[in-house]
């Protein structure tokens, strides 16, 4: 099998490498399935299984049968299968083995009502889901098996169930006299006298040992898909570390001939080539994080294409299973590597296409850098070839192929950094372009004649070419510089359509700013922390010890004065703007910012170090913190001078009067002395939970997308919120909503679920996700991104201007003769305007 199959993408297999390939696999969204491959002989059984209904077995959710090679794709059940909890846990006894013994013949049952029969029913194809025992593997058995021998392989099961062992029915007293009866009868060796499922369904129906509650795994489940098992190593990498995971991650992607993307395969070297000695440590760090994970694989160094390769499956009996998850085998070294001196050689690759879709950060990383993944790849193999050639000055690019690395590497990546020898090559063959063309001139000054007249239309055309090859990096640069400082873009949009009216340059200076306003801290450095007032107004900023307060508006400072002796992890602003609190490292401290000075510490402070937060309830009353990677959290109420909600994961809606406490299944929501019971908050992130201004809705982003729910746990909407990773928020009067990452903003309207803006923001750090807070108005959003950036992105965009050019003049001017050397230095220095 490849990287793909149909519209799925594939992930590990989970057969344990039988005969039967079953894999995991992921739809375009990001949903796990488990795929099957239908071996020869088994059309009929796979037609026959899209007829079964049945909760107790594995939803079939598509049946490719006329493709080659035909396929099935069902639901996919996690939880351990019946084979790992009794070679992990011991046989089961008493009712356990009642509860197994009806869920299955349920199942069973309903297979052989649909006229299908399983024909492999093992201890691999019952899993022990968060909801019961579940059947899987259907319509995979060889056409003309019989409804008697799945009976027989069920009492195996239960034999299996009871003893550890399919091969006899022991002894003691395992299995009671009424279940070892059907047990006994099921394993009967004559066909004809064995019963049939309906029969053993209702004669265990019969016992009330089997309707007391579901058999449930021994502990809780931990099988997460791909993409959270990578998010999970992104988190616990070091900021710098998660600064470089995009570029290692996007070497390792391609584009194959249809356009679709793919794995691919890259040297070590080729990662940390150019690198500093701190960022080729921090890579290798990655790598080894992943790698431990079974997430990136080393191969064998002549296995360049990477998308056939079939990684090894786990050598556990627990991988035999259509729908079953549990580690890939995956292990350090990965498949088809080689080791020397403890250090693994060879050529990396990501070990499961699957990842490619189910990694949500990684899908949006793709979908940014996706049309340019191709111009790199090429782009890095002609480096690699100019380097071995001795740097050949007819190895270097020229023409079409250096316009569009020129312009790829200049704004069509956003994560991808050049190493150096990229770098290089790319220098080189823009030096060639600028030589080529004053030797041009100065051959047209020395001609008198009729060449000479000649000589100067060559060289004009010439000049028109870089003319045109400088417009288009102008171009680019200006979309590189939108997200961050628009203006500059503005004016370097302006100068590439002075240079020359190409395409790009038009689309450079007629594009929509990403932002109408912004604003940036002035004294921003590397360490700066910055908080974003409730209305989008006002900026607190503190760096190196001076706290200062901004007016977002007008760009004036505001107020300065000394922050805290001691190291502030996070700040928040109370909910009326008067107040800013700083958590320091063991304690904290309020300012009221009509007054002087900071106020005296308090409570509580953060000593873990990562991803910190602080905020206030809506009602003002509450302060929280928060380190995501430690777990370490707490909330202090500001008016009782004392922890609240100790050691509990607590959402606060409006007016501090109602409370979502996540613990699991003893999950409750707690209104004004009121307690009731919400189990379905068991599974939802507490960090990504948001009340709506009327209190009576919560916004929780999950997996799967943004769904707005009741308090009672049902979903005020029909569909979720797609795509969100993010922290939610709602406008001030409930109709919209807004979720921000590190480095995206997205809006929607809640009555129809339209996205109303998708815009990329100048990265705030893995360990600072983007603030984003609607104005009173709710026609824009302001977003306080990286280094005290605030980009103020407007929602219902006016007209574009008729001369954008013109327009461009009047408000902002051209580039001035500093801005010109600084971004266009290959260039003599023109005023645009």
């Amino acid at each position: 099998m490849c990287d793909r199959l149909g519209d799925y993408w594939l992930g590990a297999r989970l057969d344990g490498g039988g005969q039967v390939v079953v894999r995991e696999a992921y739809d375009e969204s990001g949903t796990r399935h488990a795929l099957a491959v239908v071996p020869p002989g088994a059309a009929a059984s796979a037609q026959a299984a899209g007829h079964v209904r049945s909760l107790s077995i594995a939803k079939l959710t598509e049946a490719r049968l006329d493709g080659e090679p035909a396929y099935l794709v069902t639901e996919y059940i996690e939880g351990p299968t019946l084979r790992q909890v009794v070679d992990g846990h011991g046989p089961y006894a008493g009712d356990d083995l009642y509860r197994l013994a009806a869920a299955t013949a349920t199942a069973l049952a309903a297979v052989h009502e649909a006229g299908a029969v399983h024909g492999a029913l093992t201890p691999e194809k019952v899993v022990l889901g968060a909801e019961g025992p579940r059947l899987v593997g259907l319509g995979l058995a060889r056409d003309g098996a019989g409804t008697a021998e799945d009976v027989l392989a069920w009492g195996r099961l239960l034999v299996f169930a009871a003893y550890g062992s399919e091969q006899r029915l022991g002894g003691g007293e395992r299995l009671d006299r009424p279940l070892r009866g059907l047990v006994a009868a099921a394993l009967h060796p004559d066909p004809e006298r064995r019963p049939n499922a309906r029969h053993l369904l209702m004669s265990l129906l019969d016992s009330p040992q089997s309707q007391q509650g579901r058999l449930l795994p021994p502990e809780p489940i931990d099988d997460p898909p791909l993409g959270v098992r990578a998010e999970a190593v992104y988190r616990g990498l070091a900021p710098g570390e998660q600064d470089v995971v995009p570029d290692v991650f996007l070497r390792l992607v391609g584009v194959d001939s249809d356009g679709v993307d793919t794995v691919t395969t890259a040297s070590r070297e080729e990662l940390v080539a150019g690198r500093s000695a701190e960022e080729a440590a921090a890579i290798d760090r990655v790598l080894a994080a992943y790698e431990q994970a079974g997430l990136i694989t080393h191969r064998a160094a002549n296995d360049e294409g990477g998308q056939d390769q079939e990684p090894e499956p786990d050598g556990g009996e627990g991988a035999g299973d259509a729908t079953v998850g549990g580690t890939d085998g995956a292990a350090l070294g990965g498949a088809g590597g080689a080791t020397v001196g403890g250090m693994a050689v060879g050529v990396l690759a990501i070990t499961h296409a699957g990842l490619l879709r189910a990694w949500t950060r990684l899908h949006e990383w793709l979908d940014s850098e996706r049309d340019g993944l191709a111009v790199h790849r090429e782009l890095a193999r002609a480096a690699r070839r100019w380097e071995a050639a001795g740097r050949r000055e007819t190895a270097l690019w020229r023409g079409e192929p250096l316009d569009r690395a020129l312009a790829w590497a200049a704004s069509g990546r956003r994560r991808v950094t050049l190493s150096a020898g990229e770098q290089t090559f790319l220098d080189a063959g823009l030096g060639r372009v600028r030589r080529r063309s004053r030797r041009r001139w100065a051959l047209m000054a020395g001609l008198l004649t009729v060449v000479v007249l000649l000589a100067l239309w060559q060289a004009g055309a010439a000049d028109g070419r870089l003319d045109q090859t400088m417009a288009k990096v102008a171009a680019s640069r200006a979309e590189a510089l939108r997200l961050a400082d628009p203006v500059t873009a503005r004016k370097l949009s302006l100068a590439a359509w002075r240079l020359a009216p190409i395409p790009e340059a038009r689309r450079a200076l007629t594009a929509t700013d990403a932002a109408v306003e912004v604003f940036a801290d002035p004294h921003a450095g590397p360490r700066s922390l910055h908080a974003l007032s409730a209305d989008g107004g006002r900026l607190a900023a503190l760096e190196e010890g001076t706290l200062r307060l901004y007016d977002v508006n007008t760009g004036r400072e505001l107020a300065r004065t000394a922050g805290p002796e001691q190291s502030v992890r996070a700040m928040a602003w109370s909910p009326d703007g008067r107040t800013l609190a700083l958590v320091g490292v063991d304690r904290s401290y309020l300012w009221d910012v009509s007054g002087p000075i900071v106020g005296p510490p308090f409570g509580r402070g953060l000593g873990a170090p990562g991803e910190q937060s602080a905020w206030f309830s809506p009602g003002g009353g509450l302060l929280f913190a928060a380190a995501r990677q430690s777990g370490e959290r707490w909330a202090w109420d500001l008016r009782a001078g004392r922890a609240v909600y100790v050691n509990e994961y607590v959402v606060v809606g409006p007016g501090d009067r109602t409370a979502l406490v996540f613990d699991g299944r003893r999950s409750e929501v707690r209104d004004r002395g009121r307690v009731t019971a919400a189990p379905w908050l068991g599974r939802m992130p507490w960090e990504y939970t948001t009340f709506a201004p009327d209190g009576k809705r919560v916004a929780i982003a999950e997996e799967t997308g943004i769904q707005v729910y009741w308090l009672d746990g049902v979903p005020t909407q029909y569909r979720r919120l797609r795509p969100s990773p993010g922290y939610p928020r709602f406008s001030p009067d409930g109709r919209l909503l807004t979720s921000t990452d590190h480095d995206r903003v997205r809006v929607w309207r809640l009555s129809d679920g339209t996205l109303l803006a998708d815009r990329q923001v100048p990265a705030s750090g893995a360990d600072r996700p983007a603030q984003a807070t609607f104005t009173a108005d709710g026609r824009r959003v302001r977003v306080l991104a990286g280094r005290g950036v605030v980009l103020t992105v407007e929602l219902e965009p006016g007209p574009s201007p008729a001369d954008p050019a013109a327009h461009i003049c009047s408000r902002y001017g051209g580039l001035s003769p500093q801005e010109w050397a600084r971004y266009l230095p290959e260039l003599p220095y023109h005023d645009a305007c």
